[in-house]
């Protein structure tokens, strides 16, 4: 029950959450995929226009977070505005998305294990049992209670900034503006790559909801949840754009566009040594480890809000009689994410689990578009005579976060889109099998 979830989050565990949700593994190669995709210029207005619109939708988030602080934010706001079976279908494709990007991140974490122990690389069996037992450590930790995994994502952020900070000064002491005038090939120097460096970076700021998601277990939600979601894109925003910038001035643009680790061969290139690599996946080690305990947060109250809400089986709103956490959507979540891991370490099932995730790639977008619309519909005065002047002044900013997040939906390209439909069509039978349980 709502009720019984514990609120124990406060502003800095969440806005942790949202920083580590955000900044997962992508960070650490990004200016190789946006070198070898676009030139510099271009790459700098991509960022500009995904932070200015991932930040029109987190005040559309945190808006609504004011209104309604109940666990599952996108979820609950789609019901609240549209109905029940939009309510389903945002909470059946965020939910699977996140456990299939949990499993993601956690392969991500093994090869940079890897590097530390290259036996990770050279075993299957080994690294299919290590990221396993990586998942349910984490998930364990959240079993226990949401106060824990709240620290974990305040450990691991602090931690997982550090090696950008010495990143970040290496870069800027070996600043060379002349590089902003390279390309990595002629076929990308001019603006017409602007739709490529934009899916490129748009996927960045994925989490930016991360707050609303647990606001029933966030202390004084209608200032918390708001604060959490502002900060703590804001500061996403900033570490994204510094590093990529000081990323582009730092290395000549068809060095970066062939680059295994940019961020290493960057400290390795101005240092002229070769200890920018451990560094780096350093780094990325904890970064990973952070943003895959702080998604299966993230993935088990998703489910837990849509069975509050009789969408789910009622199994997934169970909670924990001592820790007062959803215990059964944590168990359930895991086991999902377990399987596909099984399948990744399989050579016959690899393709399958690369089909997954093309899958689930715009999987949290619809809950941007509808939490944007929910805004609109939800923050309108019911009073007032409607008046389209006076509707655009006030919606105007959930207007824009709507219209950027169709963008968005357009820019994943038609083979995303269609598989995300199919997504959908496939939560259907479900759902038809919920109501009539519900009857």
């Amino acid at each position: 029950m709502e009720k019984e979830l514990k609120r124990e989050l406060g502003l800095l565990p969440a806005t942790a959450i949202v920083v580590g949700n955000m900044i997962g593994s992508g960070i650490f190669m990004a200016p190789q995929g946006l070198a070898a995709a676009s030139n510099p210029k271009t790459t700098i207005i991509a960022w500009i226009i995904t932070a200015l619109g991932s930040m029109l939708l987190a005040l559309s988030f945190a808006n609504l977070g004011v209104k309604i602080p109940k666990t599952g934010g996108p979820i609950v706001y789609t019901r609240e505005a549209f109905g029940e079976f939009p309510a389903f279908l945002i909470a059946w494709t965020y939910w699977i998305g996140s456990w299939v990007g949990n499993a993601a991140i956690i392969t991500a974490f093994m090869n940079y294990l890897s590097y530390f122990f290259p036996v990770f690389s050279q075993s299957k069996p080994l690294a299919f049992l290590t990221s396993s037992l990586i998942l349910w450590a984490l998930t364990y930790i959240n079993y226990r209670g949401v106060k824990e995994a709240g620290i974990v994502s305040m450990i691991t952020t602090v931690l997982k900034i550090l090696p950008l900070i010495v990143f970040a000064i290496i870069a800027l002491t070996h600043f060379n503006i002349s590089y902003f005038n390279t390309v990595s090939s002629k076929e990308v120097s001019g603006l017409s790559t602007l739709p490529a460096a934009i899916a490129i970076t748009l996927w960045s700021f994925v989490g930016l909801e991360s707050a609303t998601i647990p606001a029933g277990e966030i202390k004084d939600p209608e200032r918390n949840i708001k604060l959490s979601t502002i900060y703590g894109t804001l500061i996403t925003v900033a570490i994204y754009l510094a590093i990529s910038i000081l990323a582009i001035g730092a290395m000549p643009q068809d060095m970066l566009a062939n680059s295994n680790a940019p961020l290493a061969d960057i400290i390795n290139y101005a240092t002229e040594q070769k200890w920018g690599g451990t560094l780096i996946a350093l780094g990325a080690v904890i970064s990973t480890l952070g943003a895959t305990s702080g998604w299966i947060l993230i993935t088990a109250r998703s489910s837990f809000a849509a069975a509050e809400d009789k969408l789910f089986p009622k199994v997934f709103a169970k909670v924990h009689p001592k820790y007062n956490t959803p215990s059964a959507s944590l168990i359930i979540s895991g086991i999902a994410a377990n399987i596909l891991l099984v399948m990744n370490y399989v050579s016959s099932l690899t393709s399958a689990f690369n089909f997954m995730l093309l899958l689930a790639t715009l999987s949290f977008l619809p809950a941007y578009s509808f939490t944007a619309a929910a805004e609109i519909l939800l923050l309108r005065n019911k009073d007032e005579n409607f008046n389209l002047l006076n509707f655009i002044k006030s919606s105007f900013i959930s207007i824009l976060a709507f219209a950027y997040s169709i963008y968005a939906i357009y820019g994943t390209g038609a083979e995303v889109v269609m598989y995300g439909f199919i997504l959908m069509l496939i939560g259907i039978p479900f759902y038809v099998y919920q109501k009539i349980q519900n009857r």
